[in-house]
Order: C-alpha cells, then structure tokens, then sequence
C-alpha cells in the first residue's frame, strides 16, 4: 500500500464526509473500507473504495468470518434477491453501471470509476450513499416482515 493511495482514500473519505455527516464514514480515513454497522441485523455494510471504483458488501461482525455470518446473513438473501430483481425490472431505480453478485458471506454491489479523478469523487459518493441507504431499507423491511 503506498502512502500515495493512502492520500488518496484519505482525500476521498474526507469528502464523502463532508457530503454525507449523516452516514458515520470517518473523515480522513485512510482504508479502502468503511464500515457502517447495521447493530438490528447483528451486521454491517461495507462501503469500499478501490483502483477501479467503488462497491459495498453485506457482512458479517469485524473480523467474522463469512461461515460464522452465514446464518444472519441468510435471512436477508430473499429480501436482496428481491431487491435486486425489481432493480431488474425497472421496478427500484439502481444507478446505471450497478453490478451485483451474491457472494458466499453477503451481498455484492460494485460500479466502476476513474478514483484517480476527483471530478468523480462526488458521483462515487452519491453512489455509495444511495446503495447504503438501499441496504438499509432492504435489511429493515426484511426485519419487520419477520417480526
């Protein structure tokens, strides 16, 4: 990791920041990933900023492995999967350029930018800040509906 990519995510979190106070994602931090628990679920989402874009990832605890989640992260499958599906039918409006995967240990969305450019950095923040509050919503409603 060089101290040039550290600069990097700094500057960039320390943006995110500032357009978003609200998501808890500390200025001036130095990783890749910030992590936003999600302490009803017993999970957190993982918002991440890499050489080719940005993506965010349903996980388990810190340091958890994804086995160990697996069983809180299955009772969201069906409601991602749902999700997503309506994203596919035009139903949920996802940014375009929006890939997902369903991954062993969460859920996946990623979408490519140039990070190197900080005329990108708003719309990277944007998407981050709209896929998490889509993550939020999916697991919040998958709770009521078990409940």
């Amino acid at each position: 990791m060089s101290s040039e990519a550290t600069q990097l995510r700094r500057d960039f979190w320390t943006r995110y920041a500032e357009l978003y106070p609200e998501d808890g994602v500390p200025s001036g931090w130095g990783r890749s990933h910030a992590r936003v628990s999600v302490e009803s679920a017993d999970l957190h989402i993982s918002l991440a900023v890499l050489g080719w874009g940005v993506g965010v990832w349903l996980r388990g605890r810190q340091g958890e492995s994804p086995d160990a989640a697996e069983t809180r992260l299955g009772l969201f499958k069906g409601a991602f999967q749902k999700a997503i599906g309506e994203a596919l039918n035009q139903r949920l409006n996802f940014k375009p350029g929006t890939v997902w995967a369903e991954a062993a240990g969460g859920f996946d969305a990623r979408r490519e930018f140039d990070v190197n450019d900080p005329e990108n950095w708003p719309h990277m923040a944007a998407w981050l800040h709209y896929m998490l509050r889509i993550y939020l919503r999916v697991i919040e409603n998958a709770l009521v509906e078990q409940d």
